[in-house]
């Protein structure tokens, strides 16, 4: 694995569980309010919302004590963000920065989205998963119009991992690489976790986080549990999960229903589903919001959580961060929250991956543009 993601197994790790915004946007002002030298924070989506409000407030109060504040959105998945939030950390001191925005004479370019979800306090704490910044991430899924997401709390060796991504794309922005015992403080142990960061750069290292999911795959014995919200695996990859069936492992694997954000996904998804359940795996819809979470647990032993999704854009486009967490404590914890989303979802069968004759030309756009959605 440490040779597939190119990079080192860290250990004395602890990562804490943070489930829909009710839990991960307190602790991450929480964590903003007890900064002391540094934030660096990057973000695919931020929208004008209350919590995205909140957060430029408490980044506004850290940059004007004198900390040194970083802040990254992506030019696409945040160009409905109001210049206003911007402008207000830049006037505090905030570096403030836009990845790729799109512009006539580079449209190809921006192709490459930053869809890492990253922040890092003082170099010590760290803070990883699925969710932007908008009202549908807020409160605890409590409406079809909220959704289901889950960030992670870090401290370790692990959050050096972090705050390399985040240098990733701050380099390429301002061509120059934070450094020092702000930002990387001597490594001290914090639990018993082994985790390792896997950085997510095609252009530059081509494809670890697909390459990850495949090792896994292939590395399993007896279980595997999949909560995705874009689920678009690849030939290479469905075959590995049709391995592991020969295998005899057993395969859950939770979906989004109709209130995903993307239906031309879900109807391409819907392709591979019927070979799937013939297989013997086991695929289920989340009845109550739009799932958007990123998790994988294989042999209750190694879990994949992040940004990253289950799709070749995630492989081969775009810019993305996961964690590989091993370590048993970790996954029966990641397990029991599976499990929570499994009593709010529902079993799909053969009937449920039909698709009306009037999605059809969609469904097959969606096959023809797959490595692009």
């Amino acid at each position: 694995m440490a040779s597939t993601c190119r990079a080192t197994w860290t250990h004395g790790n602890h990562i804490e569980t943070l489930v829909n915004g009710a839990e991960y946007f307190p602790a991450m002002l929480e964590a903003i309010e007890s900064a002391e030298q540094t934030i660096t924070f990057e973000t695919f989506v931020a929208i004008n919302a209350q919590v995205t409000y909140e957060l430029v407030m408490a980044l506004k109060a850290k940059a004007e004590q004198g900390v040194k504040v970083h802040f990254v959105v992506d030019g696409i998945g945040s160009r409905k963000l109001p210049d206003w939030y911007l402008d207000t950390l830049r006037d505090a001191g905030a570096e403030v920065h836009i990845y790729r925005p799109l512009r006539p004479h580079n449209f190809w370019r921006c192709n490459n989205r930053d869809h890492r979800k990253v922040m890092v306090i003082d170099g010590k704490l760290g803070f990883t998963g699925g969710a932007g910044y908008a009202d549908v991430w807020d409160g605890d899924c409590e409406h079809h119009w909220r959704w289901r997401d889950t960030m992670y709390r870090l401290e370790g060796p692990i959050v050096a991992h972090i705050q390399h991504a985040f240098n990733d794309n701050w380099e390429e922005l301002t061509g120059r690489r934070l450094s020092g015992a702000e930002y990387f403080p001597k490594p001290e142990k914090a639990g018993s976790m082994q985790a390792i960061g896997v950085l997510g750069a095609p252009q530059e290292q081509g494809d670890t986080l697909g390459a990850s999911y495949l090792l896994a795959i292939d590395a399993a014995k007896h279980s595997i549990l999949i909560g995705h919200a874009y689920f678009l695996p690849n030939k290479t990859l469905r075959d590995a999960l049709f391995r592991a069936r020969k295998r005899g492992v057993e395969i859950d694997i939770i979906l989004p229903n109709e209130t995903i954000d993307s239906k031309m996904i879900r109807l391409t998804s819907k392709t591979y589903w019927r070979e799937m359940l013939d297989a013997g795996m086991r695929i289920y819809e989340f009845d109550s919001g739009m799932l958007h979470g990123k998790l994988i647990v294989v042999d209750d032993s190694l879990s994949i959580i992040g940004s990253g999704n289950f799709d070749d854009r995630t492989f081969f486009i775009n810019d993305e961060f996961n964690v590989n967490v091993l370590s048993k404590r970790f996954a029966a914890e990641q397990r029991a929250m599976f499990e929570d989303d499994l009593k709010k979802s529902k079993p799909m069968s053969w009937s449920d991956a039909k698709v009306p004759l009037y999605d059809k030309p969609q469904q097959w756009l969606g096959r023809l543009i797959e490595p692009q959605l």
